[in-house]
């Protein structure tokens, strides 16, 4: 499989995107195998099954791919956004800032923002005003 795996990547076959992902040991970044950047020696890739699995593994999203964005990786995007949703109606951003909230979920302030704008198209600080004026103390 491993075989078939590199010749995707060096095609850089679009219709692989998001069946599975490639990380570069040497940079500790993952991409699509269709990402346009130069390519990585075969030994220097590993391959995964999912962006999850990969950032398990200790690598990074590629910049210039956005791998976290590709089909079928976007389940860590959703409980991301799940989990800030709860605590944000819990009153985590009340008187915090969005970087604290991030790390107490072990992901960064970007990926958190980007979470909340893709799945329910609002920034963090929107969603904890909305929590704020609708609740009934508020």
């Amino acid at each position: 499989m491993r075989d078939a795996y590199q010749l995707v990547v060096d095609a850089r076959d679009a219709r692989f995107d998001g069946v599975f992902f490639v990380g570069i040991t040497s940079t500790r970044v993952y991409c699509r195998p269709a990402c346009k950047s130069r390519l990585a020696y075969d030994h220097h890739r590993r391959f995964f099954n999912s962006a999850a699995a990969a950032e398990r593994a200790g690598f990074r999203p590629c910049l210039r791919c956005r791998p976290e964005l590709a089909p079928g990786a976007s389940t860590r995007f959703r409980s991301s956004a799940r989990d800030a949703v709860q605590r944000i109606a819990a009153g985590a951003l009340n008187g915090r800032a969005v970087a604290t909230l991030a790390s107490e979920l072990g992901v960064s302030e970007r990926h958190l923002r980007r979470a909340l704008e893709r799945e329910l198209g609002v920034a963090p600080h929107e969603l904890a005003q909305t929590h704020r004026c609708s609740s009934p103390s508020g």
